[in-house]
Formats: structure tokens, sequence, C-alpha cells
């Protein structure tokens, strides 16, 4: 199973991710064990950084204050915090960023 989601505590997780920005069209796709995030926005003035974001804010249900950027802000390769206010299982998140 790809390992693209780490659990760090009941309702906290890891994400990373590889942005693909540019593309023809907004998706969240499964390459081997990478999950990539084809975005819109070109990398510019960070705004494939807040496209992905926002995607992945109407994915999960969440708000702006329980996501961000932990490292890769300038880069393709991310690691995205998540923060959920309930305990979640890593199978639930999974489901939820790939449907």
């Amino acid at each position: 199973m790809p390992k693209f989601l780490e659990k760090q505590s009941d309702g906290s997780f890891f994400l990373r991710i590889r942005v693909k920005p540019n593309s023809k069209k907004q998706d969240i796709i499964i390459e081997g064990d990478t999950l990539t995030i084809k975005a819109r926005a070109k990398p510019m003035q960070n705004k494939a950084n807040k496209e992905i974001l926002n995607l992945l804010k109407k994915k999960l249900n969440i708000s702006s204050n329980q996501i961000n950027i932990a490292s890769g802000a300038k880069s393709t390769d991310k690691v995205i915090q998540i923060s959920f206010l309930t305990e979640i299982g890593e199978e639930a998140v999974r489901r939820k960023l790939l449907t």
C-alpha cells in the first residue's frame, strides 16, 4: 500500500504529495507510491499552493486552520499537515482523498 499518508496522532496526519502545476484539469491520482495532485494554476505567486490547499480542504471537509504546508512550499514535492477535530482513521482519509 502506498505510504503517502502518515498518521501523527489521533486526528493529525502528514500527507506527502507531488504537485503538477499548469495542468489541463485539476485531479488527485496515485502514481506508483506517490499521491499526485494536478493543479491548473501556474507555480507563481503561491497560486498553485493555494489551489491545492483549497482542493484538499474541500475533499477532506476541513477549514483553513486545519491544513498547512509543513515543507516544500517552493518545491513540487510537498508535505501537507492535516488536523481533524475528531479522531479519524487512515483509511477514511484515503477514501475521502480519492473519491
